[in-house]
């Protein structure tokens, strides 16, 4: 008998956080979802009890935090009062159940949708509750064939700092499920959650912990380009959530650089050094340079308080222009360009590839090297 009750059975689970939604589809593997309310701190659905065992593995997999909040149907209940009382018995429950019973209500519940983080509902707020469905005739043991369950949603809606109110009638059963307003300071918007790309770049990877990928591999995106958007499909619609995930893609860095066949270095040949003194505060002249090509480096002493003098020293270095030959070969120019192009890397990346190509020009090479790399772009 327990096994019919749990095959015609139906039972309602509530999964949190925002995330939650995402489990939908692959709950819909393996039956039928019906009932789904989704809201700020997760969502809520009823499905057949024959499947709650697949599905309580399935949560549990996928670490989700979720909670059944009931279990129900006229069918379970005339099945377990049949096996109780017997054949003669249950006939009489079960001709009561499918007649007069389920008229009755039985039980009146209101719940919050925080209670398994603590929250509760105040004396003052669950008075007005109990006031509006007075108003509608909502009363344990009241023979009720019809309630306006919409009615009662939308005058609970109406009470201040409420932001969220399902009635739900189960057999004889009134389930009242309440959201309180969170304070501005706590509202995360999931509306407009998106990644995207920082950099023009090829994608190879994309690691999706929130939201859909609207890329794949072998996509060019460039700077702005939304790679992960922040919904998850569920049959036609798209239920909001928050994106969230890494996205790996080529990148290419190039850069070119002449070596010319002749180099012209500066060299100093002489050095010639003239020390001048100075008193309260005077600045000397400046000695004329011995020397035709030259760099001049000056440097001050001050004697101190007591002392108003200032040393000045001129330090004159003749310099030579050397031509020589370039003699760096093909492969050590590669390896300049390329160390010149590694220095501007500032986010940890792999290098890929490294294409270069060395062009003849009137007195000298262009040196070209492009580096590919992957790196995060997201």
């Amino acid at each position: 008998m327990r096994g019919l009750a749990s095959k015609y059975g139906s039972t309602a689970f509530f999964v949190n956080g925002r995330n939650g939604a995402r489990v939908l589809g692959a709950l819909s593997k393996i039956c039928s979802i019906s009932k789904v309310a989704v809201s700020k701190d997760g969502v809520s659905f009823e499905a057949p009890s024959k499947h709650r065992k697949q599905i309580i593995a399935l949560l549990d997999n996928l670490c989700y935090d979720y909670k059944i909040i009931r279990t129900g149907g006229p069918l379970p209940f005339a099945i377990n009062t049949f096996a109780r009382l017997g054949f003669v018995a249950g006939m009489l429950a079960v001709l009561l159940c499918v007649g007069l019973f389920p008229q009755f209500i039985t039980k009146v519940s209101v719940a919050t949708a925080g209670a398994a983080y603590g929250e509760s509902i105040d004396s003052a707020l669950n008075a007005k509750i109990h006031d509006i469905l007075s108003s509608y005739g909502v009363q344990t043991g009241k023979f009720m064939p019809k309630v306006d369950c919409g009615g009662i949603e939308k005058s609970l809606l109406a009470l201040d700092g409420i932001s969220y109110a399902s009635v739900q009638r189960s057999g004889t059963h009134i389930a009242v499920l309440i959201k309180r307003e969170l304070k501005p300071d706590y509202i995360v918007e999931v509306e407009g959650s998106k990644v995207t790309a920082r950099r023009v770049a090829v994608v190879t990877r994309v690691i999706v912990e929130g939201g859909t990928a609207v890329v794949e591999y072998g996509d060019v995106v460039r700077q702005g380009d939304t790679l992960i958007d922040g919904y998850v499909e569920f049959g036609e619609d798209k239920l909001p959530v928050e994106a969230k995930g890494v996205v790996y893609g080529k990148a290419y860095y190039r850069h070119t650089r002449f070596f010319a066949d002749r180099i012209t270095e500066r060299r100093v040949t002489n050095v010639k050094k003239v020390t001048k003194l100075s008193m309260f505060g005077k600045v000397p002249k400046a000695p004329s340079s011995p020397f035709e090509k030259y760099e001049l480096a000056t440097k001050v002493e001050d004697l101190g308080f007591l002392l108003p003098f200032k040393i000045y020293k001129y330090e004159f270095r003749e310099i030579a222009e050397v031509e020589r030959d370039n003699v760096l070969t093909q492969d050590e120019m590669y390896d300049e360009v390329y160390s010149e192009i590694a220095s501007q890397f500032t986010e940890p990346l792999k290098v890929l590839e490294r294409y270069c190509s060395c062009t003849e020009a009137n007195g000298g090479k262009y040196v070209t090297v492009t580096v590919e790399t992957e790196e995060v772009i997201s």
